[in-house]
């Protein structure tokens, strides 16, 4: 297991660790909606997310500016009304998970991300 290994890990599982850096808090946010996302859909995390303007940080953070420019578009449009009609939610639905998809087409997508600003910027991220 080498230091991204690890990194990985204490975002994943402790979100970020107990000191985190700037680097440790975006992976653990977006790994946080991530795995919400994967598990209920775009729209599930984003109603779910205790944390979603965090999670828009760590996926620009990460340089995944499409995926932070999505959730705010998901977001605007449920305050605009669009989960108080049932077409306009399935719409909003079918819409966020394919251009979400079409992003992170899997994990190791983020993880890829990742791995490119570890190298970048490997003080961003606590010692591990």
């Amino acid at each position: 297991m080498d230091a991204g290994d690890r990194i990985w890990n204490r975002a994943a599982m402790q979100g970020g660790g107990d000191k985190p850096a700037p680097g440790d808090r975006a992976l653990a946010d977006a790994l946080s909606f991530h795995s919400l996302a994967m598990s209920g859909g775009v729209l599930d995390a984003v109603e779910r997310s205790g944390n979603l303007t965090g999670a828009q940080d760590g996926f620009s953070w990460l340089g995944l500016d499409r995926i932070a420019e999505l959730l705010a578009s998901v977001r605007h449009d449920i305050d605009a009304g669009a989960v108080d009609d049932e077409d306009r939610m399935e719409a909003l639905e079918r819409e966020a998970d394919q251009r979400y998809n079409a992003v992170l087409t899997s994990d190791s997508d983020l993880e890829s991300a990742f791995r490119g600003r570890l190298a970048e910027d490997p003080t961003a991220f606590a010692a591990s």
